[in-house]
């Protein structure tokens, strides 16, 4: 079968009623009990069957509905085709829409489409989540045939709306949209589209029936909020229309999770999805992160009231008339909620002795010979019991004999493995309780575990118990393997047996010997095509666990070390075979095999391909749409092939660099025109080093390998290798390192011997030992190897010690080579580990001053506003309008005049967005002079004037222009208009500027209330973002805290009262704060510091301490009274709240003027706290938003 076959086949004749009413009677039976989905997938097809002719139903038998099932087929995704004919083996599966639209010929079958449909949207609201409701890769099931039940009776369309649930997964099912926009484009805003709009209890579908998408505030139709304000006497039919469906049935919520301990209940009385349904009746997007917009939407005049007040209403008139709540969650939600629940209380249980076993111990012994089956898996005697057993169906035959066993290991599969097949690919999940009982609890009190365990066990002599437990496990799975129908078994089954840390409990050859039916040569093939495909899939970082296997499953035997055994030539062959030559070389063993491995190198062109693969991933003329000089030219490139793979290069390594590292690709950090290496500024993060997809390590390990090797291509193994290691050090360490490490994403190694002799053959390859160092130690910072991480603090320390003292000459040596390697690891982590080292060790003096430079330069380049909002921003009192210009108010419109004082002899776009124009235009009498214009929009407008015999532009010709328009009254001097403008176009310049006047600030040679004024003009407080929020990145978090006082106050000050999101500095920093005073006051020592244990009390004690120094700096208090009302856990954040509504820190009512409606509606619970509640209270009572209003009158109470 293909991939997306059906197994369900309905079989009718399409040309007759009956047949198809029965076929529709079946199909809504199938879906009312949840069989007609298989994996996830829709799994029916309709045929049609006659006996003449079996055949698939094929477009044509829509009969006379042809044209509106290929109206129906051409929106959504994938839409726009529909085949002729659907042969057999075509991957197309349109029966079910084939069907309706052949039903809907025929009236006086209608009942029993129409009960299809609802079995259609009913299945949807059940499980609310697009994963549930795929037909195909492409489409999901069941919108064709309600679109087509709407079209032909439109009292029907609420179908189509009840069908786009809230759970609707928007990014893998695209344009459905299409599906109610037609239908209201149609029928316009009659009864019945109306009632559909109500119906939709998914936002973003409701806007799209009137817009074109919910980015834009572009109109396809009338909003319903217009309508209704143009007929009011259709309100009252709306409301009641409102009313009904309430009555009829609660919005189903966007969420599918319930938290295990949740009430729900009361959960539900917290939502208002009439005042959701009352935000989507107007065009509204929400282009500003402060929500002032909405509350903006909300506050607008609406049927004599506003548009909030009449939705509050409406919802209090509808809990007055309606028993429970307005809202519900979806079945699919509970039943998730309890299998959690259940797995949850069977996982807290996992580490009591015998519980797994007592699970497991009902499900064998109901098995055939089930006594005889557990006596085997106590002690290995009735083996024949084990061989005699033949496949059981497994969980359906737990759930008659062992439900609690069946529950669990449903928790543990997906809907689609439920069988057999399905349970052995995932049976390590499966047994997860039965490994902790056996090889997890038995080690923590022996002598208990074998007093009372439900499992005897006996001890070999020299036989340890958790030996003895782990043949038990392996008879368990024995039994498993078996009644299982001696499935292949997953691959992290395999694993957890043959790779376990603690000791294998199987090798894999004997894995394979015992879990496959390969025979004693397929159990060494498949072992040896096992490590094949390790080493050739090039996103599996291959670490000391792989090069173990190699040692155990290959070189054991010299014949499985010959490359003829190798595939098509590939890096990771090529790093195999290097390894075998390298171990060959440590072992002294010199044979054919050798010389085989040797020639297979050779013959590959090793180093042919490794130069490939970085030119793989370089910019080549002709090959990038923008060209750059950096870009190889085919003679460059012939250049490059012959630096890695001739002897004789000319090149040498230093031209060899600057010619290529320009043009490699770089996986930097991007942010607008800010590109950024992800690691530091001092180490370029290069493409093709990357871990993923066509990883490099396997040409690193291949060059460190061979380099130390007496072969004719050691000398190529070298160049390549130096390469690296000049572009790339740290990157080449971790390489290395990592495939010797016992963990492939970090370097852990338990044999330090073995750790100091490859570092020094880095170091003796050409790795500064402080690289090497500055990597080690990364490994430690921000870890519990507290004792390990201070080491490196104090080898650090020496970079204070005297450079003329000879005992203490090589330990300050050592300590500037760390200095220097840490530029080339994460800066974030460098920088902490001179924090740290400097606060360990006063005496060390920092020089961090150009960091801290750069990353408040990355600030301001990050947040500067484009020019024509520092424009508007410095001529405030004279600006009409700053926006897009599809945005701008009808009021404002008016005609355009281009004229010789128009400027366009440049481009006038947004800063770094040439796409988008800017235009500058001043209100003179009854229509607006265009000052300023790019050059191309100009001449688009002059011919426009052309084009309209007139000397101006009608009013909407405003719209012309994609992007910006800025509008000034007729008060302001024309000529400094232009050349402000003009001069505010410099975007460096403007940079430059407000860095240099920061820093002079700082310095305390600028005033706050100028760098302010600075600030507010030209760096956005729209999405403010205080650092690049890359995790590798330093950010001015950490640096605040190492700067002096005076200035850390001062750049708080500035950067938190310039926006609220200036606090992202301050975010989770409260308890570091309290850290760093207290050792300050030497009420903790370093240690203590570092090891920074957190508890509530402390955390508590750290908020209290960051509030009142905020408090101190004169932070302006509506910021930092939304940030108590986010972090309502402290007592401290709802005393701030409490003595801020009493009077402290300023007007309070200022505050509430800041807040949106939403926060604002938050006080209440918090007021409500307070001893005076009832008198703090009275400042929200008179709150024009209603949802305050609701929440003063809960909190009252």
């Amino acid at each position: 079968m293909l991939q997306f076959d059906k197994h369900q086949i309905i079989p009718l004749d399409i040309r007759q009623p009956k047949q198809i009413e029965s076929a529709l009677t079946q199909y809504r039976n199938l879906l009312n009990s949840g069989d007609a989905f298989r994996n996830e997938l829709f799994d029916i097809e309709f045929i049609h069957q006659t006996e003449q002719e079996t055949r698939r139903l094929q477009p044509s038998d829509a009969g006379e509905n042809l044209t509106l099932l290929v109206k129906a087929l051409s929106m959504g995704q994938d839409g726009g085709s529909l085949p002729t004919d659907i042969a057999q083996e075509d991957e197309i599966y349109l029966s079910e829409a084939i069907l309706f639209a052949a039903a809907l010929q025929y009236p006086e079958i209608r009942p029993a489409v129409v009960d299809a449909a609802q079995a259609i949207v009913a299945y949807c609201r059940r499980e609310n989540d697009t994963s549930s409701m795929w037909l195909d890769d492409m489409r999901v099931f069941g919108i064709e045939a309600l679109y087509m039940l709407a079209k032909t009776d439109l009292q029907y369309a609420y179908l189509v709306s009840q069908f786009f649930i809230p759970y609707w997964d928007d990014e893998h099912a695209t344009q459905y949209e299409e599906y109610l926009a037609d239908l209201l484009t149609s029928h316009g805003w009659c009864p019945e589209m109306i009632k559909a709009f109500i119906w939709c209890d998914n936002t973003e579908f409701r806007f799209c029936m009137f817009m074109h998408d919910v980015y834009t505030s572009d109109l396809a139709y009338q909003p319903l909020g217009e309508y209704l304000q143009q007929n009011p006497n259709q309100y009252a039919d709306f409301k009641q229309q409102v009313i009904a469906r309430f009555k009829s049935e609660p919005v189903l919520l966007s969420t599918n999770h319930i938290d295990e301990d949740e009430d729900v209940e009361a959960e539900l009385t917290k939502h208002h999805p009439v005042v959701w349904l009352y935000t989507t009746l107007f065009a509204y997007t929400e282009d500003d992160d402060d929500g002032k917009a909405q509350d903006k939407l909300m506050q607008q005049p609406f049927m004599d009231s506003t548009l909030e007040k009449e939705a509050y209403d409406l919802e209090q008139e509808i809990r007055t008339q309606v028993t429970g709540a307005l809202v519900k969650y979806s079945l699919s939600a509970f039943v998730s909620r309890d299998r959690y629940t259940e797995y949850s209380t069977t996982r807290e249980r996992r580490y009591e002795l015998n519980f797994g076993i007592d699970l497991l111990k009902p499900l064998i012994l109901a098995m055939p010979q089930g006594a005889r089956l557990w006596r085997y898996v106590e002690n290995g005697s009735e083996i024949d019991a084990l061989e005699a057993i033949e496949e059981i169906q497994l969980l359906p035959f737990a759930k008659q004999h062992s439900l609690q066993m069946s529950l669990y290991m449903e928790s543990k599969l997906h809907e689609w493995q439920t069988n057999n097949a399905g349970i052995a690919e995932q049976l390590h999940d499966v047994l997860e309780l039965v490994r902790c009982d056996l090889l997890v609890n038995c080690c923590d009190d022996e002598d208990n575990d074998i007093e009372q365990a439900t499992l005897p066990v006996s001890l070999a002599p020299g036989q340890s118990l958790y030996q003895a437990r782990g043949q038990q496990y392996l008879r368990v799975v024995d039994v498993f393997y078996h009644v299982l129908g001696k499935h292949e078994l997953g691959k992290y089954m395999m694993e957890s047996v043959t790779e376990s840390r603690e000791e294998p409990l199987i090798s894999h050859q004997d894995y394979y010997r015992r879990y496959s039916q390969s025979g004693e040569n397929g159990a060494k093939q498949k072992e040896m095509q096992a490590i094949f495909d390790i080493f050739t899939e090039n996103d599996e970082l291959l670490f000391n666990r792989h090069f173990a296997r190699v040692n155990s499953g290959l070189r054991a035997s010299r014949e499985l070390c010959h490359p003829k055994h190798s595939q098509e030539p590939n890096m990771g062959f090529f790093a195999l075979a290097s390894y075998q030559l390298y171990m060959d070389t440590e072992q002294n063993i010199a044979d054919e095999v050798t010389t085989a491995l040797e020639d297979y190198l050779n013959q590959n062109n090793i180093w042919q391909q490794a130069a490939e693969k970085i030119l793989n991933k370089c910019a080549v003329q002709g090959s990038t749409p923008i060209p750059k000089e950096t870009d190889l030219t085919e003679q460059d490139i012939a250049l490059v092939y012959d630096y890695f793979t001739s002897k004789h290069s000319e090149q040498d390594q230093t031209s060899l660099i600057a010619l290529l590292t320009p043009a490699l690709d770089r996986n930097d950090w991007c942010r607008g025109d800010i590109y950024l290496s992800k690691y530091s500024e001092y180490q370029p993060s290069y493409g093709f080093l990357d871990d993923h997809y066509d990883d490099f390590q396997r040409f690193t390990l291949t060059a460190f390998w061979l380099r130390q090797l007496s072969l004719p291509d050691s000398e190529l193994a070298e160049r390549l290798w130096q390469f690296l290691v000049a572009i790339a050090p740290v990157r080449t360490a971790r390489n290395i390192l990592r495939a010797y490490s016992d963990n492939p994403y970090s370097v852990e190694f338990e044999e330090s011997e073995h750790v100091t002799t490859l570092k020094q053959q880095l170091i003796d390859a050409g790795i500064d030992s402080g690289v090497l160092g500055a990597y080690e130690m990364s490994h430690y910072i921000h870890t519990t190897h507290t004792d390990e991480y201070a080491q490196w603090l104090d080898d650090y320390s020496a970079i204070t010690y005297s450079k003329y003292n000879p005992f203490s000459r090589a330990k300050r040596k050592q300590a500037l080579a760390l200095d220097q390697g840490l530029k080339l690891i994460s800066e974030n982590q460098r920088i902490d580990f001179l924090h740290h080292a400097a606060l360990k060790y006063p005496e060390i003096n920092l020089d961090i001053i150009h960091d801290v430079k750069r990353a408040l330069r990355l600030v301001i380049e990050l947040n500067i506003c484009s020019w024509e909002f520092a424009l508007a921003h410095e001529f405030k009192d004279v600006c009409l309008y700053i926006g897009e210009t599809e945005r701008v108010d009808k009021k404002l419109k008016r005609p355009l005049v281009i004229n010789e004082l128009t400027v366009s002899d440049k481009p006038c776009h947004i800063d770094n967005m040439t796409w988008l124009n800017v235009t500058v235009v001043q209100e003179i009498d009854d229509h607006y002079q265009v000052l300023m214009a790019d050059s191309d929009y100009v001449d688009h407008l002059k011919t426009r004037i052309v084009e309209s015999e007139q000397n101006t532009l009608d009013a909407n010709d405003l719209w012309l222009g994609r992007g910006h328009i800025l509008i000034l009254n007729g008060t302001a001097d024309r000529q400094v208009l232009i050349e402000r403008a003009i001069a505010l176009q410099d975007l460096n310049a403007r940079i430059e500027y407000v860095f240099e006047q920061t820093l002079a600030y700082l310095d305390g040679n600028v005033d706050y209330a100028s760098i302010a004024s600075l600030y507010a003009m030209n760096l956005r407080t729209h999405n403010f973002i205080p650092s690049t929020e890359e995790y590798r990145h330093y950010s001015l978090s950490q640096f605040i805290w190492m700067l002096g006082n005076e200035k850390r106050d001062r750049l708080v000050k500035l950067l938190l009262n310039h926006d609220y999101r200036g606090f992202k500095v301050l975010e989770g920093e409260h308890e570091k704060a309290w850290r760093l005073h207290q050792l300050k006051r030497k009420a903790i020592d370093f240690n203590q510091y570092l090891k920074h244990e957190s508890n509530d009390e402390i955390a508590e004690q750290g908020m209290s301490f960051l509030l009142n120094w905020l408090i101190s700096l004169e932070i302006n208090p509506a910021h930092i009274t939304l940030f108590c009302i986010k972090r309502t856990k402290f007592s401290a954040c709802c005393e701030f709240i409490h003595l801020h509504a009493r009077g402290d820190y300023g007007d309070f009512t200022q505050t509430l003027r800041y807040l949106k409606a939403q926060n604002r509606a938050k006080l209440p619970e918090i007021l409500s706290l307070a001893d005076d509640n009832e008198i703090l209270m009275q400042t929200l009572s008179n709150d024009k938003s209603s949802a305050v209003k609701n929440a003063v009158e809960t909190w009252s109470h």
